[in-house]
């Protein structure tokens, strides 16, 4: 039986992002992205790795000895991590802390595709929301954490300018009219409807008075 020699995983030299010789950085740097998460549980831990896995499509680089899931959705090694903590039970009613992760996708297919995939495994989004700046499907891991599956609405200058001074003024009406029903919105998708104007919250809030979002 043939076996794997870790030594032939260790790349011969070093290669990141970016190489800044001594002095030239000479401001505070801001993170290039989010780069993973990690999250506690319980008696859930293996269900809580299968689902971030499903939501994902991700895979599982490793798991340790005693639990400790690894898993990752592109080319890093890892993205969430599912860390297990014996007899810490579950999530309080009202918890502080963080409140939620949010992961960003390319397109509205791609939410409505996830959705559909994750309703298959009864795993239905408890709120769906327009936010303006961005379109929102947000679900509940088997621990009770919320994680949202988002897009952009705009060029990212555009969300920023949107969240600086349209969001919230009184043009932008109240949050809860552009709240929609996730099975009315994939049908609309799949009927035709441009998920250009599926994107629009003015769009969006006249559907919803009508009944038809």
């Amino acid at each position: 039986m043939d076996t794997i020699d870790p030594r032939t995983f260790r790349p011969a030299r070093t290669n990141p992002v970016r190489s800044d010789p001594p002095g030239s950085v000479t401001e505070m740097p801001s993170p290039r992205e989010i780069h993973h998460v990690h999250i506690f549980s319980d008696v859930k831990r293996d269900e809580m790795a299968e689902f971030y896995q499903w939501l994902f499509n991700g895979e599982v680089t490793r798991r340790n000895p005693g639990g400790l899931t690894f898993i990752t959705y592109d080319d890093h090694d890892h993205r969430v991590v599912i860390i297990p903590k014996e007899s810490w039970g579950t999530k309080p009613e009202r918890p502080v802390g963080v409140s939620h992760l949010a992961f960003a996708y390319s397109s509205l297919g791609e939410l409505l595709f996830i959705y559909k995939r994750m309703k298959e495994r009864r795993y239905k989004p408890p709120y769906t929301v327009n936010h303006g700046n961005s379109t929102s499907f947000y679900y509940e891991d088997p621990d009770g954490n919320t994680v949202e599956t988002m897009i952009d609405n705009y060029t990212p200058l555009e969300t920023q300018g949107y969240k600086r001074h349209y969001q919230w003024s009184e043009h932008f009406g109240a949050m809860n009219e552009a709240e929609f029903d996730a099975d009315k919105m994939l049908a609309l998708y799949e009927s035709g409807v441009p998920d250009t104007t599926l994107i629009d919250r003015e769009e969006v809030r006249q559907m919803v008075s009508e009944g038809r979002l």
